[in-house]
């Protein structure tokens, strides 16, 4: 089982998002809504392009049905190190599914890989940073997710 490190940022308004400094850089998003004091997990997804064309064409109409207001963490992933652009892609899709999968009951908007996650998705994630709901370790055993 592979291992990574995902540091994910502070959470930024959605409407704001696009005017962050790390929309060149490629990776996991986490969105996210206050309402009251109530925190809801809604999607995370993935680019392998850029967060600025990603979040750009994202349709999010899908958030005007949630009240308060949205959020949005760019994950990053920082271990490992000095892997080729194709591995780092890999790795992004593989968190993304891994992670998906075992949050899946928190998500309130993700669809795919609630049920299952393919054996060769699977990593043993490490979050740092201000990861929000998601779990400092996660990974899936033979049986089940561990966080």
């Amino acid at each position: 089982m592979r291992k990574i490190t995902i540091e994910w940022s502070y959470p930024m308004e959605i409407e704001n998002i696009l005017y962050d400094e790390r929309m060149a850089d490629i990776g996991i998003y986490y969105i996210t809504r206050r309402f009251g004091n109530h925190i809801s997990d809604l999607y995370i997804g993935k680019t392998v392009y850029s967060f600025g064309s990603r979040l750009e064409s994202h349709y999010w109409y899908w958030l005007d049905k949630y009240r308060g207001k949205k959020y949005v963490r760019l994950g990053t992933l920082v271990k490992p190190k000095n892997i080729s652009e194709d591995d780092l892609k890999q790795l992004i899709g593989d968190a993304e599914a891994t992670l998906i999968y075992c949050l899946g009951d928190q998500l309130l908007q993700n669809k795919m890989c609630t049920v299952s996650c393919n054996p060769s998705q699977r990593l043993m994630i490490t979050n740092i940073g201000r990861r929000g709901n998601i779990p400092e370790q996660v990974f899936i055993s033979d049986e089940d997710w561990i966080v």
